[in-house]
């Protein structure tokens, strides 16, 4: 039964094609199946898994671990009610105790204890297990017992189980409640808070401490906001002009994880409110001040549209005014602001009042021509630092949007297909945010131990990525940036300095480049 159960699952769930969350799915209801068929946890007094789901699901527990988004499966299961579905429920478990916490290697809060002894030898061991045994013939202890059934039925726990370490569910966590909480924009926090309680009951309050501060960020910074659109209204009267329209999320960066720091110039008009913001924080918060992530948050922009409708018999043509809201990115706003100095600007153009490269701006102004808010009008070659070509783009006019849709996306379906890639960013633009987002993230928390990279590499010459991983497991242990990466996200980050030709990779060794 094991070997065919085994097989069964190697060959119809553990492949590319099966999404992680439905491999979840799978191996929790296997747990719940095996357990009521094997029969020899009857005797199983030592805590010892049972046979027979250790065997059919030891490849499963291989596989998710081999996956890379396995970790944010689980939690976005544990706290997503829509698409936790038994997972969900697990973490609200009635019962439920606090995993174990593995082996703490810097915990030196606690006192020692006067009874240590040494490790007893293994025929001390053996001996002991003995009389162990025979005393439980004698004497069963109801307490144990329900403990190790509930033990054997927490599911979370044999989840956490395959990595051996809570620390990686954690910092995931740490991760999706940072997103969660920077697209929060009405500043509601109660339902972050419930499940962090949750949670807070099954890994430990003191792992979860800086997301408790990140929470209370959000929630000061709602006072804050708060407090400076009272003074401003005071200040100016009720003005619609005057009043304030910036909120901001103000995070203490020390406990938050890496976030995307990209310099962005926005647009003098949008700068201008930021910088009454910042001077109304500092005169409030003095002597702190704001450093403005430009690239992150939400803009929420209302469009004037002006259609020109010549009226019969030669009278002077009325101006009927259309409103429209969006929702978008800063630099997606940024965009569109700068067609209210002129109608026409090339890639190029924008480029260089953005400060950002043409391939971001090529992929963001495609939410404005999926929008129909602007259209191509020509893709030429220009001179560049490693030549290519631009594109130019100009404001749609009411004819163009009411009358020629039909050419419009003809137009746009040309001007896609000659540069390469593009249709793929526009159609998976909002996926593809996330993804980077993920790997910025990913790449700020490695910088940290580039030094250390560059150090063994010129002491000790060369090296292979195993060699490179044990010794920053060594060596960054006890600093305040652990280093507690997998093989992989070290494999990319080093490809990553490969990129940039601060290291290269040959043989299978990575070593400096020498600068000539």
């Amino acid at each position: 039964l094991a070997a065919s159960l085994k097989e069964n699952l190697q060959r119809r769930l553990l492949h590319p094609g099966a999404n992680t969350m439905q491999i979840l799915d799978v191996y929790i209801s296997a747990i719940k199946v095996l357990r009521a068929i094997d029969t020899t946890s009857e005797n199983n007094k030592d805590g010892q898994q049972l046979l027979l789901l250790e065997t059919v699901t030891d490849p499963i527990q291989k596989y998710l671990r081999a996956r890379n988004d396995t970790v944010r499966c689980i939690i976005t299961g544990l706290t997503d009610e829509k698409s936790g579905g038994e997972l969900y429920e697990e973490l609200r478990r009635h019962d439920a105790t606090l995993l174990e916490t593995g082996y703490e290697s810097e915990d030196d809060e606690e006192p020692p204890d006067p009874n240590w002894r040494p490790l007893s030898t293994p025929h001390q061991q053996a001996l002991a297990a003995v009389l162990i045994s025979d005393s439980q013939k004698t004497v069963s202890s109801p307490l144990s017992t329900a403990s190790e059934k509930n033990r054997q039925e927490d599911i979370l726990a044999m989840l956490v189980g395959i990595y051996g370490s809570q620390e990686l569910f954690v910092n995931e966590y740490r991760m999706m409640l940072a997103d969660k909480l920077l697209a929060n924009l009405d500043f509601d926090t109660d339902k972050e808070v419930h499940t962090l309680e949750l949670l807070k009951l099954r890994f430990g309050e003191t792992s979860l401490r800086q997301c408790e501060i990140m929470i209370k960020d959000i929630d000061d910074s709602k006072r804050i906001v708060s407090n400076i659109r009272s003074t401003v209204d005071l200040d100016k009267g009720v003005d619609a002009d005057e009043s304030m329209v910036v909120d901001a999320a103000i995070v203490s960066h020390i406990f938050w994880p890496p976030l995307l720091k990209d310099d962005m110039k926005v647009h003098p008009r949008i700068q201008t409110q930021l910088d009454r913001f910042g001077k109304e924080y500092a005169n409030l918060k003095n002597p702190r001040k704001l450093i403005w992530l430009s690239q992150l948050g939400t803009v929420q922009i209302e469009l004037d549209f002006v259609d020109d409708n010549d009226s019969v018999g030669g009278e002077t043509a009325r101006k009927n005014i259309r409103k429209k809201e969006f929702t978008c990115s800063p630099l997606q706003a940024t965009l569109i602001t700068h067609f209210e100095d002129k109608d026409c600007w090339t890639a190029a153009d924008l480029s260089n009042e953005t400060g950002v490269t043409e391939d971001i701006i090529k992929r963001k102004m495609g939410y404005w021509l999926n929008q129909r808010i602007v259209q191509c009008c020509d893709v030429f070659a220009h001179e560049t630092a490693h030549g290519g070509s631009t594109v130019k783009y100009t404001l749609c006019s009411s004819a163009d949007d009411n009358n020629n849709e039909d050419s419009a996306a003809g137009n746009m379906d040309g001007f896609l297909a000659n540069d390469d890639g593009t249709t793929m960013m526009m159609e998976e633009e909002e996926y593809e945010d996330e993804a980077i987002k993920a790997r910025n993230q990913e790449a700020e928390e490695m910088k940290v131990y580039e030094s250390y990279i560059v150090g063994m590499l010129t002491n000790l010459g060369k090296l292979p990525l195993d060699r490179i991983h044990n010794m920053l497991k060594m060596f960054v242990s006890t600093s305040e940036h652990k280093y507690e990466k997998t093989p992989q996200q070290l494999s990319s980050f080093l490809e990553h300095l490969c990129k940039q030709d601060k290291l290269e990779f040959v043989d299978g060794m990575y070593k400096l480049v020498k600068v000539k």
